[in-house]
């Protein structure tokens, strides 16, 4: 315990301003709860019963109010409160007792809370009087709907349609309006108006074009946009056991590439809108969840280096990268909608952060009715989708005699020469040469793979009137990784509140809170860094798992022999020897005020506050070795950060229809939002045993403290005109002020406009009934990017030592220069689009071409060595990406039992670098990948590798490689023409970004059952594994059983593996594309099986909804590609370096059975 405290001092202050935060957020959830309870649930929880005969009104008044809280209010000139009243009712709600009592309709009430008011009733008489209302709900085909809610509006007294679509209601007044609501259909208000029987039918709104969609600070009908912007709902992207709403889009959004860069638990994805867009800049979209700007930072989850980065405490302390993806703190289960926008038009109202297309995520809220709660519980288990079909035993021992053999022939020896002769690279351990005598056959694979659990649970409660509506939920995601010691555990909870306080002014409340954390072990990297999945795959599996004691076996023999074995994987995944722990709580309130200053002029105001906090703990101990060299010094950090942003808008908001054909609606407004990130961290070395992990027990010997802040100022307008429904148009200027940038560079504007002409609405097409709907379109206009470091436009300092006096001195020197001119990346965007429906919308197609020009991209430009600098960063850079994107849509069938759709995506972008800092310049992004004018960024750049080498005279009268170049040698391109092989042949080789992508999604239902079936695939991208490991054939590490290498010119393998042998001067361990790999695929992403039980059984246990349900996803993948996942990316949101396989950590296959109820 005194460890423990000990090792929190310095943390102390941190948690607690982090535990005020939630306990304030904690009392204000409180709060709107306890008040949206105390407006609604009083009035339905508490039941008067009243018999009286010939009493005077104002002595019921007085009894009621004896008996409860409720207090009336009255003007006597107008309440006859001495006339006689009669009533018998039993246990009912204020509302029904009011109802009967003044049954005859010369008194009106309205209930503020608590608070009654009586008036005298402006209505006939007959309007007044209560009946039973009945009747049924169906939809357009006739086929009845259960569970639609009917509700009086204005009141919480309602019920919902049986299973064959009918409803009853007592008492209801004759001028009552009825609100009919059902998920995916159009709403419907009937006035009573005096009958007693009113049936419904409902039509669907999904696919309609009635349908409202979130277009930036406003809504706007789909039939009415000009930009191009794609509606995902929160049920149609929902697949359990996925910890983030991002993983779900995949294949469901045309123009958007969805890649889940690892199958961590908690994992990050990245999304790209229409390509790559910067090449040192960010490329994620800009996220909007419930109206609060949030950027992703890039590149923080590459786990390239991770694993060099923990053998020293200084590289530990600046060791950033993140495991946790930051879109993982928004609970799936809560989102109602998701928009992406993608053209110029949809994304310059975000102006400078615009560029690379937004994302906005609106959270579920309130609806008309009682409170309904929702519970959703399921329990899933994890399997590794594809394991690696590695060597066994006797193929590894031959295989080692091979390249063993191969190599002390090249040195100028003989095969048959025994080990006493040779170095001890080329030594052959002695049971190698009898490989049938070998009987372990460990695979490493199922050592550190396990069947692993998830479980979700989650509830909420929705419901309220005209006055107040409230949605509130928690949730609780538990998830252990395929890897040992994996694990990732996340606690959600939300309070969405809307209240209306007057006729003209609405608040509301937006509070959510997450707060996850799990161990991480290192699977990424080479095995000598101690990275998991690659250790696995190069261990001999001629070394068994445990010794005799039963304790993880290890015999440094297996090391000096070379046998892809250092440590065995179980001591680096036991946590005493190495962990990576981390927390990350986040912290979000946003609230507005809405005021409706005359009939359709609309102020509104927000203010909100973003808060992250997060902790990362890391610890290496002595036990796991450094490449060869055992026993290395324990390393350990501790490091704690926190990101506060807050955020505050302003606008007014017109609408008005003129003369009934010309719709306009205008925006203008004015936003202020700052950000401020500190970060702090410490790392200590040479601990004294590796039972205590924390850094107070070693030698803290490193630090740093990072504060960093950035603020913004825009104005914003908007304006839509449409006539007759016909022509429209849409104009939108946006202006930021970014703290990021130059003194002559502050401000920044962002112009937009856009034409559509739905000419489905024109009198010549009504004679085309087939064609429901057919829109053109098209947008021009600008947004930008202002990813970039917040202090790039400033000359900043760095520590420096120098000697003065014969003694070493800390101090400053400059270390960039100042450039006051420096500005944002412009995106320059021209989108052509056609909508087209048919029979009804029964076929929906939409259909974008689009031109993207970016430029002003900042790029280091090279200074002469004088100006003491290497390099300047400047806005020089132009790229280009064109494309085309298609959404098919489609109702297969329709009838009262069975009905099918389906839903299809493509999406083809080509992505092309115009210009650099000088002509022909090229970029390096790492060690193989560049980018270079003519081609993609972050093409792969290395020798190019056109086969093997068959025979001697095959080498003889090939380009010059090296002079003892033999037959199975790998043959690479002479892209000099030069005669020789060198790296001036290195030249681009494909790149990571695919030709083209697409998904399709299919949704059955027959009766009670549902079946849902999701597709995606990709093509034309490439992959580098840098788990060279895998492919080396130089007989040290495990291979992949499935290459057949050359081994004489009679047995030539497949034509691309070489030869085994443990040397490097025919490059066949080096950069090449070799390594390089086709990541197209094509994937059966998920099967979710859905029975919902008859309405008439699960009335009989009181429940609104009962729904079990089996899913499976990444069911089953198609490709050529060897490693675990075609869609690995080891540089994880590092969109520039993707595309680069260093053992990441693979997909899991999941079987989940779950229930749905509602009550």
């Amino acid at each position: 315990m005194k460890k423990n405290h000990k090792y929190g001092v310095w943390y102390r202050p941190a948690l607690k301003k982090m535990f005020l935060i939630m306990r304030l957020v904690f009392v204000i959830s409180l709060v709107c709860i306890m008040q949206t309870f105390a407006l609604n649930s009083y009035t339905q929880n508490t039941k008067i019963s009243l018999s009286v005969k010939e009493m005077k009104l104002e002595d019921i008044l007085m009894q009621i109010e004896s008996e409860t809280r409720y207090r009336f209010a009255y003007n006597k000139n107008e309440i006859d409160v001495a006339k006689n009243y009669t009533i018998n009712i039993l246990d009912a709600e204020i509302s029904e007792l009011l109802t009967q009592l003044f049954s005859k309709g010369e008194i009106d009430y309205t209930i503020f809370d608590r608070q009654i008011v009586l008036s005298a009733s402006k209505e006939p008489t007959v309007a007044r009087q209560s009946r039973s209302i009945s009747g049924k709900v169906t939809d357009s085909s006739n086929a009845p709907l259960p569970g639609v809610s009917v509700v009086v509006r204005g009141t919480t007294n309602g019920t919902i349609t049986d299973a064959d679509g009918k409803y009853s209601l007592p008492n209801i007044p004759g001028d009552a309006t009825l609100v009919f609501s059902f998920v995916g259909m159009k709403a419907e208000e009937i006035p009573v108006s005096g009958k007693s029987l009113i049936n419904v039918v409902l039509r669907e709104e999904t696919i309609g074009l009635e349908e409202v969609v979130a277009v930036g600070y406003g809504t706007q009908r789909k039939k009415d946009l000009t930009g191009s912007i794609s509606r995902v709902t929160g049920e149609e992207i929902l697949q359990p056991s996925m910890s983030s709403f991002d993983q779900m889009l995949q294949g469901k959004v045309a123009g958007v590439q969805i890649i889940q860069t690892s199958g961590a638990p908690g994992g990050g994805v990245n999304m790209l809108v229409r390509g790559v867009s910067s090449i040192t800049g960010g490329n994620q979209p800009l996220y909007v969840i419930d109206g609060f700007p949030v950027s992703i930072s890039e590149g923080s989850s590459n786990m390239l280096s991770f694993g060099s980065d923990s053998y020293t405490s200084s590289k530990m302390v600046n060791n950033t990268s993140d495991r946790i993806n930051p879109l993982a703190s928004v609970n799936p289960s809560d989102i109602e909608s998701i928009e992406i926008l993608k053209d110029a038009s949809a994304t310059a109202i975000y102006g400078s952060r615009g560029a690379n297309g937004v994302v906005i995520i609106t959270t579920k809220r309130g609806s008309l009715g009682k409170s309904q709660f929702n519970v959703d519980v399921s329990y899933g288990v994890q399997e590794v989708a594809h394991k690696m079909d590695m060597m066994d035993s006797q193929e590894y021992a031959q295989f080692v005699c091979e390249g063993r053999d191969n190599a002390w022939i090249y040195a100028g020896g003989k095969a048959s020469d025994p080990n006493s002769v040779r170095t001890q690279a080329t030594k052959v351990p002695d049971a190698f040469r009898d490989p049938s005598s070998i009987t372990t056959n460990t695979d490493w694979q199922d050592v550190i793979f396990r069947a692993a659990p998830v479980q979700n649970y989650q509830i909420s409660a929705n419901g309220g009137n005209d006055k107040l509506k409230y949605h509130i939920s928690g949730g609780y995601f538990n998830q252990e990784g395929i890897v040992l010691t994996s694990d990732y555990k996340r606690f959600n909870i939300r309070s969405n509140i809307d209240v209306q306080l007057l006729d003209k002014l609405r608040i509301g409340s937006t509070i959510s809170g997450s707060y996850g954390y799990g161990n991480f072990p290192n699977t990424e990297g080479h095995y000598g860094n101690a990275g998991v999945i690659t250790m696995a795959l190069s261990a001999s599996p001629t070394i068994p798992v445990y010794d005799e004691n039963g304790d993880p076996y290890f015999n440094e023999a297996d090391v000096t022999y070379g046998l892809g074995f250092l440590v065995n994987p179980l001591k680096v995944l036991n946590k005493n020897n190495y962990s990576d722990l981390r927390k990350k709580a986040n912290v979000m309130v946003n609230n507005y005020l809405e005021y409706r200053i005359i009939d359709g002029l609309i102020f509104k105001s927000t203010i909100g506050v973003n808060y992250d906090a997060g902790t990362t703990k890391l610890w290496r101990s002595s036990a796991v070795p450094l490449n060869t060299t055992l026993n290395y010094p324990s390393t350990a950090s501790a490091t704690k950060t926190d990101n506060i942003e807050w955020l505050n808008e302003n606008t007014l908001n017109f609408t008005r229809v003129f003369k009934e054909k010309h719709s306009l609606n205008a925006l203008i407004g004015f936003t202020a939002q700052k950000s401020t990130f500190d970060r702090l961290s410490a790392g200590a070395t040479s601990f004294p045993t590796n039972y205590v992990s924390y850094i107070y027990a070693g030698t803290v010997n490193s630090g740093t403290q990072i504060k960093s802040e950035w603020s913004m100022l825009s104005l914003i307008s908007r304006i839509n005109y449409s006539y007759a429904g016909k022509y429209l148009f849409t104009a939108t200027l946006r202006r930021d002020g970014s703290s990021r940038f130059g003194a002559n560079n502050k401000w920044g504007t962002f112009p937009s406009f856009s034409v559509g002409y739905n000419i489905s609405e024109e009198k010549f097409m009504k004679s085309l009934a087939f064609i429901s709907n057919l829109k053109l379109r098209t947008s021009y206009g600008f947004s930008g990017n202002n990813q970039i470091g917040n202090y790039a436009t400033i000359g900043l300092l760095s520590s420096a030592n120098y000697v003065n006096g014969g003694s070493m001195i800390s101090g400053l020197v400059p270390s960039s220069l100042s450039n006051d001119d420096l500005t944002w990346e412009k995106s320059k965007q021209i989108d052509f689009g056609l909508e087209l429906g048919l029979w009804q919308n029964r076929i929906s197609l939409m259909a974008d071409v689009y031109k993207n020009k970016k430029t002003d991209l900042l790029l280091d430009v090279e200074l002469p060595a004088a100006s003491g600098y290497s390099s300047s960063t400047q806005n020089v850079g132009e790229i280009e990406n064109k494309g085309i994107e298609l959404t098919l849509q489609t109702i297969n069938i329709k009838s009262r039992d069975f009905n099918w759709t389906s839903n299809l995506t493509f999406s083809a972008n080509k992505n092309k670098v115009l210009k650099l800092a000088t002509e022909g310049a090229r970029i390096s992004n790492n060690a193989y990948q560049a980018t270079q004018v003519g081609y993609s960024i972050s093409s792969f750049y290395m020798l190019n590798a056109i086969g093997v080498f068959q025979n001697a005279q095959e080498v003889s009268t090939s380009p010059l490689q090296h002079s003892k170049v033999q037959p199975g040698d790998l043959k690479f391109e002479d892209y000099s023409h030069d005669g020789k092989i060198t790296s001036d042949d290195q030249k681009i080789v494909n790149d990571p970004w695919p030709d083209y992508t697409w998904g399709f999604n299919n949704k059955l239902s027959y009766k009670n059952f549902s079946l849902g079936i999701i597709i995606n695939g990709s093509q034309g991208a490439y992959t580098y594994i840098l788990n060279t490991s895998l492919l080396n054939s130089a007989g040290v590490q495990n291979q992949l059983a499935s290459i057949h290498r050359w081994r004489s010119e009679s047995d030539p393998g497949d034509g691309r593996t070489p030869r085994a042998i443990r040397n490097n001067y025919a490059y066949s361990l080096s950069t090449s594309s070799y390594y390089l790999w086709d990541a197209s695929y094509v994937r059966v992403k998920n099967i979710n099986l859905s029975y919902s039980f008859p309405k008439e059984l699960i009335n009989r246990i009181s429940l609104g909804s009962l729904v079990v349900y089996a899913d499976v996803s990444n069911v089953l993948t198609f490709t050529d590609y060897p490693g675990y996942d075609p869609e690995s990316s080891t540089t994880g949101n590092s969109i520039t370096s993707s595309g680069i396989d260093y053992g990441t950590f693979p997909s899991a296959r999941t079987y989940t059975f779950g229930v749905k109820l509602a009550f």
